[in-house]
C-alpha cells in the first residue's frame, strides 16, 4: 500500500529527487501533489500526514511560488456508497463514485488532514464542488485551494465567476476580509 509510511516517503522522495535532477526554468521545479482517497483509514491519514511534515514541506510557499513543494489533494474519487445513493441501480457497479455524493465525505477528511498536519501543508479540497458555498466548505475545512471537475464539466465556464461571487458573499456574511483568513476556520 502506498499510503504506508515508509512506503509513502521512500515514492515521494524518490519522486522529488527525480523531479529536482530535471532542468527547470526561472521558475524552478513544479510542485509535487499528493492525491489521496477519502476512503483511507484514520492510520493512514496520520502515516500522509507525518510524511508530510516529515520532509519539511512549507505550505506557504505553494501561494507565491511553486518551487520545491508538496500540496495534498483530497480527495479522489470514493469505492463507499453513501445511503442516498444505494437506491439507483447503478450503484452496484465497481469504480470510483465522484461528483455531489463526494462532498461531505471529502470535506470530513479534509478536515482531518488539517488538524493533522496543524494547517502547515498546503490541501487542495475537491470533491463534490458545485457552488461558491460547497467551495466555501473546503476552505473553512482546512483548504488553500479548491479543486474542480465534476461540477465544472456539469456547470461549465459560467460556473467560475457565479462561484467567485458566493465565496464572496460567503466571506461578508462571516467577516473576512480574505479567503486566506477563512483557510480553517472551523478547526483553528
Amino acid at each position: 500500500m502506498l499510503q504506508g509510511r515508509k512506503q509513502l516517503k521512500e515514492l515521494v522522495k524518490k519522486v522529488q529527487a527525480a523531479r529536482d535532477e530535471m532542468q527547470w526554468g526561472e521558475e524552478g521545479p513544479p510542485p509535487l501533489l499528493v492525491k489521496i482517497a477519502p476512503d483511507l483509514s484514520k492510520e493512514d491519514l496520520e502515516d500522509i500526514a507525518a510524511v508530510s511534515l516529515a520532509l519539511r514541506l512549507d505550505g506557504l510557499k505553494m501561494m507565491f511560488s511553486c518551487s520545491s513543494i508538496i500540496a495534498i489533494i483530497i480527495s479522489n474519487t470514493t469505492i463507499s456508497r453513501p445511503d442516498f445513493v444505494k437506491k439507483y441501480p447503478v450503484a452496484e457497479e465497481t469504480g470510483g463514485l465522484s461528483g455531489k455524493p463526494l462532498l461531505n465525505l471529502s470535506t470530513n477528511i479534509l478536515k482531518e488532514m488539517y488538524i493533522l498536519t496543524r494547517g502547515k501543508i498546503p490541501l487542495i479540497g475537491c470533491g463534490g464542488v458545485f457552488s461558491g458555498e460547497d467551495a466555501y466548505k473546503k476552505i473553512r475545512a482546512g483548504a488553500t485551494l479548491v479543486q474542480l471537475y465534476t461540477g465544472f464539466a456539469y456547470g461549465g465556464p459560467a460556473l467560475i465567476p457565479r462561484m467567485k461571487a458566493e465565496l464572496v458573499e460567503c466571506l461578508e456574511r462571516d467577516g473576512f476580509k480574505s479567503i486566506l483568513e477563512a483557510v480553517g476556520a472551523d478547526y483553528r
